[in-house]
Order: structure tokens, then sequence, then C-alpha cells
């Protein structure tokens, strides 16, 4: 089980490193944008419209693509109130009960209807209400859909992880769960 957890780990780790170029080409698109706007230069291929579109797209691609491997590094908001002075274990048990009860859930659902919603998407030839915006909006939906089949993936490398650190015995140490603070590398 805990080969698994890392295989799935090693996986959502490649896919956020790979996205990473996306954020210098954002940041690019960003100043283009405000500087077409501020000194009144008009692209007839990079509307101002299409410009923003663009943002939007890759801000939903690169928090997609990074929306498993931030759970797997414990990136993500928690209640600390509860679980401040909870031992290990007791953290471990209470986020196996939410990986099941709740996030394992959601996922399934949230993925199983993300599918009909990107082949609908791609059916209609779904694109921008805006004049001169983005069309294919099946892409950036299907990636978005990606996105929460990686976070499927993640959640199922913490149960096994879970698995292993409250009932694998002497393996249990090696299970590395991300649960006291987040961690600083990726």
């Amino acid at each position: 089980m805990l080969a698994a957890a890392n295989g799935i780990d090693r996986a959502l780790r490649a896919v956020a490193l790979a996205a990473v170029w996306l954020m210098p080409a954002l940041a690019g698109i960003i100043v283009l944008d405000v500087m077409t706007r501020k000194l009144g230069i008009f692209l007839p291929v990079l509307t101002s419209s299409r410009l923003q579109e663009l943002q939007w797209h890759l801000h939903a691609v690169l928090f997609s693509l990074w929306l498993g491997f931030g759970y797997v590094l414990n990136a993500h908001p928690r209640v600390d109130t509860v679980q401040a002075n909870l031992s290990l274990r007791r953290k471990a048990w209470l986020e196996l009960g939410g990986c099941v009860l709740l996030a394992l859930p959601y996922c399934l659902v949230i993925v199983f209807y993300a599918v009909p919603f990107v082949l609908r998407s791609y059916q209609i030839d779904e694109g921008s209400n805006m004049p001169g915006g983005i069309g294919e909006r099946w892409i950036v939906k299907g990636i978005f859909a990606t996105g929460l089949a990686l976070l499927l993936l993640s959640v199922c490398s913490m149960i096994l992880r879970l698995l292993v650190f409250l009932f694998g015995g002497r393996l249990a140490a090696e299970a590395r769960l991300p649960l006291e603070e987040p961690s600083a590398t990726v």
C-alpha cells in the first residue's frame, strides 16, 4: 500500500512540476494585458477580452494541476482548533474519517459528473460570450475535471498512508503523514 501511495505521490508531483512553466506565461500575459490597456495599444489577435480570459484559463489550469499535489503537501486549510491538541494517532483517525466519509465520496461524485459536463461543452462547441473571447471552453473544463481526478488520487494516496500508519505495525513510521505542519519542500 505504501508503494502505491508513493507512486501516486510521485505522479502528482510530476504533473504539478510540469505545470510550473505556466506561471511565467501567466505573468507575461497579465503584464501584456495591463500594458496594452494602459497604453491604448490594440492588438487584433490578442484583444483585452481574450487576454483576460486567457488569464482566467491559466489560473484554472494551474489550480487544477496543483490541486492533488497540494493535498499531498498538506497545503490545504484545516480547522486547527479541532485537532490542535490531538495525538498524531488521533489526527490520523480524524483524517481517515474525513477522507472516507467526506473527501472520497465528494471527489467520486464530482469526477462522475465532470465527464458529461466536459463532453457536453465539446458537443455544443462552447466558447466565450465575449466578442473576441476564447473558444473551445471544453479544454479548460477538461483540465479542471482532470484536476479533480488528481485530487481523487491524492485522497486515495492519503487513505493508503493512513491505513499503513494505523495498522501497519513496523511500517507505520514510513507512512510519512503530512498532518503536523505543511511541507515547505516541493
